[in-house]
């Protein structure tokens, strides 16, 4: 069966310029995941998706794919996933007459997934027919948890989950298990894709990973973090 992996990275970054080519303990923050991808055993194609030259230049240096540049219709700040998708799809069997039955979206900045994490998400997909889609996971605990958040109403704090009786969850011990999403790997069935509003179905599967595997690089603040761990897992 054909997967085939998809890595968006677009050109602008406010907050952190260039940010997906950011060399990031000697390598462009990018070539970490093109790495993993083309690491992975049961990935057919690994493609990037960009609509810069710069980018997609380093990403072919690193061994992926850059078969098109991304429309600047669908490379903005609020551009959500889905079109991305639907532009792959389209323009895979358009251009090559290629279909696929599994896309894997790796996003460049995660740069801790490897080989072995792409794989096994892959094979939780193909092994189980009833689940719509893969996504990796980390577990929420302590004070991020959303049973000890609040909302700031009229100059007062509420509960942000009112249903929750704040009694009974003094202690982290007592929370319940929640987690969060952390688009480390997400692997999808482009099955009835195009019909869907929402691209990752509603028989979601996960993964567990570790919260150091799971840095999402988004500010400067987040960067520095990466390239600190990133150092110690080296030494």
């Amino acid at each position: 069966m054909n997967v085939v992996a998809l890595i968006p990275a677009r050109g602008g970054s406010k907050e952190l310029p260039k940010k997906n080519i950011k060399q990031l303990n000697g390598k462009p923050l990018i070539a970490y995941t093109i790495e993993a991808a083309l690491g992975a055993r049961l990935l057919t194609r690994v493609i990037v998706s960009t609509d810069s030259n710069e980018i997609a230049a380093i990403s072919k240096q690193y061994g992926a794919e850059v078969p098109y540049l991304r429309p600047s219709e669908i490379a903005r700040d609020d551009t959500p996933d889905r079109p991305v998708y639907i532009h792959l799809i389209n323009w895979l069997k358009e251009n090559e007459d290629y279909t696929f039955e599994y896309l894997v979206l790796l996003r460049p900045t995660t740069p801790f997934k490897t080989p072995q994490l792409i794989d096994y998400c892959v094979n939780r997909l193909q092994e189980n027919k009833n689940l719509t889609s893969i996504r990796t996971v980390t577990k929420v605990e302590g004070v991020y948890h959303p049973y000890w958040m609040f909302r700031a109403v009229n100059g007062t704090l509420e509960p942000f989950v009112k249903e929750v009786d704040e009694t009974k969850y003094y202690q982290r011990q007592l929370l319940p298990p929640c987690y969060r999403l952390n688009g480390v790997v997400d692997v999808i069935r482009t099955t009835g894709l195009e019909e869907s509003a929402f691209p990752y179905g509603h028989k979601i599967g996960f993964v567990e990973i570790d919260e150091k595997d799971a840095i999402d690089i988004d500010t400067p603040f987040d960067f520095e973090l990466c390239a600190f761990v990133m150092g110690r897992k080296q030494q």
